[in-house]
């Protein structure tokens, strides 16, 4: 009986109410949902700092890529931190068009700068280029936390909770630059330089995103 009742009551919801329910029934849905979106917002920083530096001092493959993507992927996982502590996995209850338009405005920026990272590689752009680039990045991204309010947000990590997110994080950064140093070195994706490098990067990105998702899940910002 109760759960005909249950079923009845769903029935008679919007479409957005369902969604609402089903979101707030699996959290988990929404916290991969906004890690994605960072994923991408993070992945965009550490592709930009790394084609500034590469280009700077004219390094395209092997082992010394592997050791400039160190730089950008540790000032990528310090950013990370902080948007996965203050929404990706916050507990706050806001909006469904809230949620949605956050989603937008951040997966948004990151595709821009990846799509303009990627654009950049194909025409054989110089380091200004991607500093250019990075620093509109930035402006943008400071604009969206101050947004979202997370300016105002006073929490003090769990010291417990950090070196948990710094040893999850080291790890995905040995798995991310192994693999750009062994993709860049052994496979030929396309004949461009550049943008062979970049394609290592999205593949190496994408493992070491799974990765880092699963980690902070279970280790890290556990709800």
């Amino acid at each position: 009986m109760e759960t005909t009742i249950n079923q009845n009551s769903l029935t008679n919801l919007t479409p957005s109410q369902k969604i609402t329910s089903l979101l707030e029934q699996y959290p988990v849905i929404l916290q991969l949902l906004r890690f994605g979106a960072i994923g991408v917002l993070n992945t965009a920083l550490d592709f930009l700092i790394l084609n500034f530096v590469s280009k700077t001092l004219g390094v395209d493959s092997g082992f010394k890529l592997g050791q400039i993507n160190i730089a950008g992927f540790i000032l990528a996982v310090i950013q990370s931190y902080y948007w996965n502590k203050y929404w990706a996995f916050d507990t706050q209850s806001i909006t469904l068009f809230k949620n949605f338009i956050r989603l937008l405005l951040v997966g948004g920026l990151g595709v821009s700068a990846l799509a303009l990272v990627l654009l950049g590689s194909k025409i054989g752009a110089q380091p200004s280029y991607y500093l250019f680039v990075l620093l509109v990045y930035i402006v943008v991204e400071v604009v969206l936390w101050l947004e979202f309010g997370f300016s105002k947000l006073t929490q003090v990590a769990a010291k417990n909770s950090f070196i948990a997110f710094v040893v999850v994080s080291i790890i995905g950064l040995v798995i991310n630059s192994l693999l750009i140093s062994v993709i860049t070195s052994q496979v030929a994706l396309v004949s461009n330089a550049d943008l062979n490098k970049n394609l290592a990067k999205i593949l190496a990105t994408g493992v070491s995103l799974v990765w880092n998702f699963v980690g902070y899940k279970v280790f890290v910002f556990k709800r």
